[in-house]
């Protein structure tokens, strides 16, 4: 797997364990506001992807960060930007990037 979004609530106070999965997403933990705004942001993210008839693993930084933005999630336009600023002074591209130095670029 080149992409997937991992999202981590961290504001759960209930004894729920909250757990999601997706094609291109894991999400894990937070109150139930909070995991429910990481699974909205998810689906709009995978109907995004599925309008432009892209993975989440084929889709450059740049277009990720559009598309978040699009999708009104601050977060992941971030760390779009992060990658793609590293990727040019790398002097490298998403596509030849393995997943681990992708990882590494969007912490």
């Amino acid at each position: 797997m080149k992409a997937a979004i991992i999202g981590f609530g961290f504001d759960g106070q209930d004894a729920m364990s909250r757990l999601t999965t997706g094609d291109n997403c894991v999400l894990v933990g937070g109150s139930a506001e909070t995991h429910a705004e990481m699974l909205v942001t998810a689906l709009r993210l995978e109907d995004e992807l599925e309008r432009i008839g892209q993975t989440l693993g084929e889709v450059a930084p740049i277009d990720l960060a559009e598309i978040a933005w699009r999708i009104d999630s601050p977060e992941l336009h971030r760390i779009a930007l992060r990658m793609h600023d590293a990727l040019l002074a790398q002097g490298r591209t998403f596509h030849e990037s393995s997943a681990e130095e992708l990882s590494a670029m969007s912490a």
